[in-house]
């Protein structure tokens, strides 16, 4: 056995010997070849042969070395070796593994992700995140700018970020009407969502994104040291992820609500919207699904506005209110998707059947789905005189209890063709035309429904739609839409939009004028026309009415100056009256608007103007305050250099009095009112406002002047505004690398 391991022991020694001479022959072979390969010419440089062979000689005496070594050990030992330098070489294969990995990750994240697609300027492409908001009609879409900062996070209120001033129901997630008349957004199909769209999207107005690494905000505004019955929480999520360079996914969660300032006006107002989008070399696809809910516990207002005018209120939950048992719950969930593809035609000798560019025409299709419902109930006793007057004691259906429910749903297809005679900045670049559909699906209780089975009004409304756009450069731009509608509910109606842009550029910046023309002949919605409840009845055949409007704007981004004027004519215009029913005037009002909004700077002091000021022909049929306004007052300084920026100061909202409108909770809209006007209070508060590397932080000391000059704090007739409070916010977006 003895002899046998001997004769093991040698031939492994020789083996070790033969795969080191072979070593050391590959060495320098390969040695000698790569410094021929790599040194320059002779003249410059000579190869040392002698070093060469003097290193060789030096490795084959340790190969020797070891092999001798080798010869003095046991065969325990010689096992042990062999089991230590196998796994020495799994240790450098997992090394050297890993170190190819990071390598292809350092490559595969350092490589600019670069869209190949038409739709978006090459210089736009390079960019970290890109969001646009679209259009269904045509897949046109339209750059925004994220709200990334602390100057567009210091407003927690979604309408104080897009007007100077609202009517409200005092606090957050509440139903909500601009002061600005050319900024309120419509909703033909469901009226009643109207006062909440502020808080939430629509297919028109969510924003999509492109990103090049995952991106990722988080947000919180609120009280957050109030009492838990006054507590107002608001909360954004939102997480933005391409799959590839063209492919995108996003989702986001919004969460307004307040416990309240009175007794019974808890809010939860939440919006979920899931979108996805794809900027294709030829096809582009925006998609995406919206859900909104409201929740709300309605108090009708406050009984005598006397307690708040004329004392202080300790306790704000100690106020009387008007209903003691009502609710509304609201819903609406949309499913959209919008796309076309471009096929390159060659018919000019320009033409090259590249994307984008020369002769191509564009196929397009869009889809809608959105569901609408509102349920609202309350309980009233026949000897609860306050809240029966709210109604003008109108109890059709039930003397005490009230349970009514609408609901609208919609099914819209679209087919469009595009067609770009020329390159995309011609004159005449775009040529567009289209045919919809909608299905319109009405549901509300009528008094029929007592002898007969329920069942929905249907209405399926047809048109046709034609446009075309061009621009000049960077010079000149402009658009325009016709659409007509050919059946249905809205037969005839007719609406023209177009616009036009004239840039010019004395300095990097540029000076941006741009005017619209609006034309619009339309019937009445269908709760205009005809509406049933327990409080509410009427049944119309109003006329159509037509509006035109003509609006400027002006941006100098250099001087932080912008500007608009819009005048606005209305024959035949729907309003509700001071009982809430629904009406039309028959005759002409007409609105003047004009916005300006300065910011000055004077050292480290900070001055941010906007200013609006209306005039309307008719404060009964529409009343407008004369002049609302947002001055923002602050100190501005670095407490650490590029890292911390802080401001401290004073933001005041104000507008000047007028018979601002009521709410009627059972119809969920505002109204008009002629008991007393609301306005002439400065509400200001106190804050600092800090940005901290991508992080926002506020803390404001809200109404801080209450009781000067008076306790005329009211939002809307009846609703107050927050009283004096802490109130905190932070905004947190990040990429994820």
């Amino acid at each position: 056995m003895r002899v046998v391991m001997s004769m093991h022991k040698v031939n492994l020694i020789r083996y070790f010997k033969s795969i080191a001479v072979i070593t050391a022959a590959v060495f320098l072979s390969f040695t000698y070849a790569h410094a021929r390969e790599i040194l320059p010419a002779k003249d410059t440089l000579k190869i040392n042969t002698d070093t060469l062979k003097i290193k060789a000689d030096t490795l084959l005496n340790r190969v020797d070395t070891l092999i001798n070594r080798a010869d003095t050990l046991s065969n325990k030992e010689l096992r042990a070796l062999l089991k230590e330098q196998k796994y020495q070489e799994k240790v450098r294969e997992r090394e050297q593994r890993d170190s190819a990995k990071a390598v292809r990750d350092s490559i595969r994240w350092s490589k600019p992700r670069m869209m190949d697609t038409y739709i978006i300027e090459d210089s736009l492409k390079y960019l970290r995140l890109i969001s646009w908001n679209h259009d269904s009609y045509l897949n046109n879409i339209t750059l925004i700018n994220p709200d990334t900062t602390y100057r567009e996070n210091f407003y927690d209120y979604p309408f104080m970020k897009k007007d100077v001033g609202a009517t409200y129901l005092g606090i957050s997630g509440s139903a909500t009407q601009l002061h600005n008349y050319f900024k309120r957004e419509k909703l033909d199909v469901f009226e009643q969502f109207e006062p909440y769209l502020i808080y939430s999207y629509t297919p028109e107005t969510v924003p999509l994104y492109n990103v090049k690494t995952p991106y990722t905000e988080f947000a919180y505004w609120g009280t957050l040291f109030a009492n838990r019955d006054k507590e107002e929480s608001n909360i954004k999520v939102l997480h933005s992820q391409n799959l590839s360079p063209e492919l995108n996914i996003t989702f986001s969660y919004n969460r307004y609500g307040a416990k309240g300032l009175l007794g019974r006006e808890g809010t939860d107002n939440r919006t979920m919207s899931l979108t996805s989008n794809y900027l294709g070399r030829r096809y582009v696809m925006n998609s995406g699904f919206i859900s909104q809910s409201v929740k709300r516990e309605e108090n009708g207002g406050i009984i005598d506005d006397t307690m708040v005018l004329d004392t202080t209120v300790e306790d704000s939950k100690s106020l009387s209110f008007r209903l003691l048992s009502a609710d509304n719950k609201l819903k609406r969930n949309t499913l959209f998707l919008t796309h076309s593809y471009g096929v390159p035609i060659k018919i000019f000798k320009s033409d090259t059947l590249g994307y984008g560019e020369g002769t191509t025409t564009y196929f397009g299709h869009s889809f809608e789905y959105s569901a609408y419902s509102k349920k609202y109930t309350d309980k009233i006793d026949l000897t609860d005189s306050v809240a029966r007057a709210l109604y003008n004691n109108t109890f059709l259906i039930s003397p005490t209890h009230s349970f009514d429910s609408n609901r609208v749903s919609t099914i819209e297809n679209r087919v469009f063709l595009r067609i770009q005679p020329w390159a995309r900045d011609a004159i005449v670049s775009r040529l567009d035309g289209g045919v919809g559909h909608q299905l319109l699906s009405i549901y509300y209780f009528r008094p029929e429904f007592y002898i007969g089975n329920r069942e929905n009004i249907i209405h399926n409304n047809i048109y046709i739609y034609f446009g075309a756009e061009g621009s000049f450069r960077k010079y000149f731009r402009w658009s325009s839409l016709a659409r007509y509608n050919l059946s249905g509910y809205y037969a005839n109606n007719f609406k023209l939009d177009t616009k036009a842009g004239l840039s010019v550029y004395p300095h990097k910046e540029g000076i941006h004028l741009t005017g619209r023309l609006l034309i619009e002949n339309r019937r009445p919605n269908w709760l205009n026309n005809s509406y049933y409840s327990n409080h509410y009845s009427w049944d119309n055949d109003f006329n159509n009415i037509t509006e035109t409007r003509l609006e400027g704007y002006l941006e100098i981004p250099r001087y932080k100056l912008s500007a608009f004027v819009g005048y606005s004519i209305t024959d035949n215009p729907v309003y509700y009256g001071i009982q809430g029913i629904s009406a039309q005037h028959n005759s002409t009002v007409s609105v003047l608007s004009a916005y300006i909004r300065k910011d000055f700077k004077v050292g480290f002091l900070h001055l941010d103007n906007r200013v609006l000021f209306q005039m309307t022909s008719n404060s009964e049929v529409l009343p407008l305050p004369a002049m609302s306004a947002n001055f923002k007052y602050y100190m501005q300084f670095q407490l650490v250099k590029d890292v911390l920026t802080a401001q401290l100061g004073a933001d005041v909202t104000f507008n000047t009095a007028y018979y601002a409108q009521a709410y009627s909770p059972a119809l969920g809209l505002f109204h008009n009112q002629n008991q007393r006007e609301i306005g002439n209070y400065p509400y200001i508060d106190a804050f600092i406002n800090l940005q901290w590397k991508r992080t926002s932080i506020f803390v404001k000391y809200i109404n801080a002047a209450r009781g000067w000059p008076d306790g005329d704090y009211f939002s809307s007739h009846h609703y107050i505004r927050p009283e004096p409070a802490i109130k905190f916010g932070i905004h947190w977006p990040f990429y994820v690398k």
